[in-house]
């Protein structure tokens, strides 16, 4: 009897700790795996999905009962959007990355469920790869820099403590890419849709 008391007693701390250090968390970090959908450059050149790797930094700067306001630092990878549009002397493959700080706004934060919007500006980089699609190298391989707006939303839900899962949309609109071979260089929109854990402390 004793023991079980004490068990018990050991279990009902550590959820009120546990639950308090939830309650306390200023600071979050979201590991996100996902995929997005890029523009194609009309005809010229059309991309598979990429895989996306997404690591994003909050700091929460004010709250409500209802209603949290947080600065967060999103830095989002896709390694490769490969070209499906055929043709030897296209380029295989491009890579892209953007770094979008901004506020993220959530609603109902102590919910088991809650729900949030964001919106940030900053930095794009799209890398194209150094072969054509038939494996010879590409010369003409270029680098581009662009100005970049990130806007979207989603859904965290609480875990265990400090562990939580978030599931989001973002889109990261961008200035005009540059490619080896002549595009109609639109501006670009980038629609992410991914899901992971959140980790608060």
């Amino acid at each position: 009897m004793r023991v079980r008391t004490t068990v018990g007693g050991a279990v009902a701390a550590l959820s009120l700790c546990t639950a308090q250090a939830s309650a306390q968390s200023r600071f979050d970090v979201g590991l996100l795996l996902g995929s997005t959908q890029a523009s194609d450059e009309g005809s010229v050149l059309q991309f598979d999905r990429g895989t996306t790797y997404q690591a994003t930094f909050a700091w929460r700067v004010w709250q409500t009962d209802g209603v949290n306001l947080s600065i967060e630092v999103p830095f989002i990878a896709s390694p490769a959007f490969t070209v499906i549009t055929p043709g030897p002397s296209l380029p295989l493959e491009y890579a892209s990355l953007y770094l979008t700080p901004g506020v993220r706004v959530t609603v109902v934060p102590k919910a088991a469920v809650s729900f949030f919007g964001a919106v940030g500006v900053g930095y794009a980089r799209y890398s194209e790869s150094k072969l054509k699609a038939d494996r010879t190298a590409n010369p003409n391989q270029r680098d581009t820099n662009a100005g970049a707006l990130q806007f979207g939303g989603g859904v965290d839900v609480r875990g265990f403590g400090w562990l939580g899962f978030r599931g989001e949309v973002r889109d990261v609109y961008t200035g005009a890419r540059n490619f080896s071979i002549r595009t109609p260089g639109a501006r670009v929109h980038n629609v992410i849709g991914s899901g992971g854990l959140v980790v608060r402390f």
